[in-house]
């Protein structure tokens, strides 16, 4: 074996030794836009990532949407959408068209997906029962969101006993309110929730852009500081103005990293866990950003 080849070994070697201590039996909420899942080569990537996630040992949520799938449903039966401010006003019409693309035809895409890569786990066509207590929404400002749900309150417990069993579970923007009734919640708000609940260790974003854009640059990193002043000057709005929302109520509960990345991108999820600087967006609290600021040096130092 040349040096070169043995060097690259031994740095391949500390790099998993690293990971795989820094990570064991920690907790990832990667939530995927429609978009992703409705591409081949990008879901491919994102279950192949995942699937290398679970051998280090890291338990994965993947919450996903179908904002564009299911827009094109309705466009195609003539049903009007309706969005305010990034949330989709949902009555039964379209609520049977979002159980019918995002909770049947894309679940179904992300189960072949996890056949094809061999990928154990589950896939489920609403969020658990036992994982969020979640009310109806109440009109607000004279707007009645038919039947989206708000979340009260994400289960811990329910969350940890499926995972006793397995690393990795899918679930749509959909689940239950009270007396079993379906409901569409925004699948970001969902992400949160579920971070938030179960104590997760990181919260990822996958969509088709490249974190949060300023003047057409990424913004490396964001600190939930800087995040009023964002929406405030509208760098980010509508769907991007929601996530930020969701991204500083994580961080004020617990989540201590956040990831906004371009999941459209060959292995971008695992990019971003396993190199020094990833491709997106990260997001923390102001204390964490010297802790985050010392790791990446001594990630780049183990690479080189």
């Amino acid at each position: 074996m040349n040096k070169n080849k043995r060097n690259a070994g031994m740095t391949n070697f500390f790099t998993n030794a690293f990971y795989h201590s820094k990570f064991m039996n920690s907790l990832f909420v990667v939530k995927a836009s429609g978009d992703l899942i409705e591409d081949d080569a990008a879901l491919d990537s994102l279950i192949q990532n995942i699937k290398k996630l679970t051998h280090h040992g890291i338990k994965v949520i993947l919450v996903y949407g179908g904002g564009r799938a299911t827009d094109k449903a309705l466009n195609a039966r003539g049903i009007e959408i309706n969005k305010i401010q990034g949330r989709r006003v949902t009555d039964q019409a379209t609520l049977d068209v979002m159980k019918e693309v995002i909770g049947g035809a894309l679940s179904m895409r992300i189960y072949s997906a996890m056949a094809r890569h061999s990928v154990e786990g589950y896939n489920l066509n609403a969020v658990p029962a036992d994982w969020l207590r979640v009310k109806i929404r109440p009109p607000v400002d004279n707007v009645d969101y038919g039947l989206v749900g708000d979340v009260e309150s994400a289960r811990e417990r329910g969350i940890k006993r499926l995972f006793k069993v397995t690393n990795f579970v899918a679930v749509p923007c959909l689940t239950h309110a009270e007396d079993g009734v379906i409901v569409n919640i925004n699948a970001d708000t969902i992400a949160a929730d579920l971070a938030i609940g179960a104590r997760a260790d990181k919260l990822i974003y996958l969509s088709n852009v490249d974190g949060v854009l300023k003047n057409g640059k990424t913004i490396f990193m964001i600190t939930d500081e800087d995040i009023p002043a964002l929406i405030a000057n509208g760098t980010v709005t509508d769907g991007m103005k929601v996530k930020m929302e969701n991204c500083v109520r994580a961080l004020h509960n617990g989540v201590k990293r956040i990831h906004l990345i371009n999941g459209m991108r060959d292995n971008a999820l695992e990019k971003e866990i396993f190199e020094a600087v990833g491709p997106g967006t990260m997001m923390i609290t102001e204390d964490e950003k010297l802790r985050y600021m010392n790791e990446v040096e001594v990630q780049k130092a183990i690479g080189a």
